[in-house]
């Protein structure tokens, strides 16, 4: 945990703590199991535990299962503590059969978000229904309940993807959501289903497994669709490199050296991933530059120059609508600020600008230095290297040209040392003994 920055350590003990706290305290509240609720605390169980075995992965951090349909009918039948328990246990359970390989506080903070997002739905209900309430009675508390537990679940969720990317946590929420959303509303009206049909014969859960299953089965055929779509915007992008025959593979390399350093930096994974994607498809917007401007061979003219650099702004609109890419737009329109604000489209200054920038906008402009083009050839590393330092707390932050040096020189002296060792000759015959 000490790799992870400040705010985002603070914060994930703080869910933790919040989480810890409530247990205790819904305790002090509950009520005896009688034999009914018993049965209704297995299979609720049971079904959590399984449905959360098959989780669909719709972005580096983000995924969905379906469990939501048995925890949310256990906030409604069970009460805050046992709904709670059923939330986090199962969570832990299906980790450790799943064999994920996550260290104790992400274990720690999905557990917690299941169990105060369950908590908070089976709070709501009862605050609004009543204890021993008829849940077929009772359709407000039930709306509001499985309003209380969505956001109250991608609230924390969101929150930690913001501190780990350094984004605002409510730019581009709907864009985000808005494809989860139908899934997560049909999961809990099948909780609420549930919840209703198991009051008066617990064993009707058996027959939700079926909806369940198909819910989870139509999700996964939108993550396989939107990953299709993620991997044509890349092929897209690798076509407009191939409109001048000296950016071939531009993007492709600016990708790999991002990634490199992004993991020289120490970035989180989901960073790593964002500034890979993001570079990859930095350059997307010359789909709609004139030709005559992209592949002039000589200096561009003052209004040239304007023209070429729409580019940032259109790949910026094209990417923004794709929630493939929502994330990565924002480094795309930013991709030729300045760290000291002379940069373009916006101007944008020193913190106003997220780490990811300067690590691709380093990248960028190594590649483009050391490839030839039709007005000059390829430059020598020392001079790269001197222009990296000139800029450096000007151009881009001075941890990423930094680290990019360091970098590049340690690779450029592993590969010397590599030719200079002697390659193995040939096999010599076997001596003789004379006699």
């Amino acid at each position: 945990m000490s790799r992870l920055r400040w705010p985002l350590r603070v914060y994930i003990l703080c869910v933790l703590g919040a989480a810890l706290a409530a247990l205790p305290a819904s305790a002090a509240f509950r009520e005896d199991l009688r034999p009914t609720d018993t049965v209704l605390f297995a299979l609720l169980m049971a079904m959590a535990a399984v449905a959360q075995l098959w989780p669909v992965h719709l972005s580096v951090k983000m995924k969905i299962t379906v469990d939501d349909t048995a925890t949310f009918a256990a906030a409604l039948l069970l009460g805050p503590f046992y709904a709670m328990v059923i939330a986090g246990a199962t969570t832990l359970i299906a980790l450790h059969f799943r064999g994920v390989r996550q260290s104790w506080y992400n274990r720690g903070f999905n557990a917690a978000t299941s169990v105060l997002s369950t908590g908070a739905a089976a709070t709501a209900f009862l605050l609004i229904a009543g204890p021993g309430a008829q849940v077929v009675r009772e359709p407000w508390a039930i709306a509001i309940a499985a309003i209380a537990k969505y956001l109250v679940n991608s609230a924390f969720i969101d929150l930690v993807v913001a501190l780990q990317v350094r984004r605002n946590p409510l730019g581009g929420w709907w864009t985000l959501h808005r494809r989860l959303l139908p899934y997560e509303a049909a999961l809990l009206v099948l909780g609420a289903l549930a919840g209703i049909a198991a009051q008066a014969q617990p064993w009707t859960l058996v027959l939700f497994g079926v909806p369940m299953a198909i819910v989870l089965l139509t999700v996964r055929d939108s993550a396989r669709v939107r990953q299709q779509t993620k991997t044509a915007i890349l092929e897209l992008a690798d076509l407009i490199d191939l409109r001048d025959p000296y950016t071939h593979g531009h993007s492709q390399r600016v990708a790999a050296l991002a990634e490199r350093l992004a993991r020289r930096l120490r970035l989180q994974y989901s960073q790593v991933e964002l500034i890979r994607d993001a570079a990859r498809v930095h350059d997307i917007g010359k789909i709609g530059t004139n030709d005559l401007i992209l592949l002039k061979p000589g200096p561009l003219t003052e209004e040239e120059q304007k023209e070429m650099r729409r580019h940032a702004e259109i790949g910026h609109r094209l990417l923004r609508r794709l929630p493939e890419f929502w994330e990565g737009a924002e480094l795309v329109l930013s991709h030729h600020e300045r760290h000291d604000g002379a940069g373009y489209p916006r101007g944008l200054k020193g913190d106003e600008l997220p780490v990811e920038v300067s690590v691709i906008s380093v990248a960028d402009t190594y590649d483009a230095m050391t490839t030839d083009r039709p007005y000059r050839k390829g430059l020598a590393w020392d001079v790269v290297r001197a222009e990296l330092v000139r800029q450096r707390g000007k151009q881009w932050r001075e941890s990423a040209v930094d680290s990019f040096i360091e970098m590049i020189d340690e690779e450029r002296r592993n590969a010397r040392v590599e030719r200079q060792q002697p390659s193995p000759g040939p096999a010599q015959p076997a001596s003789h003994a004379l006699t």
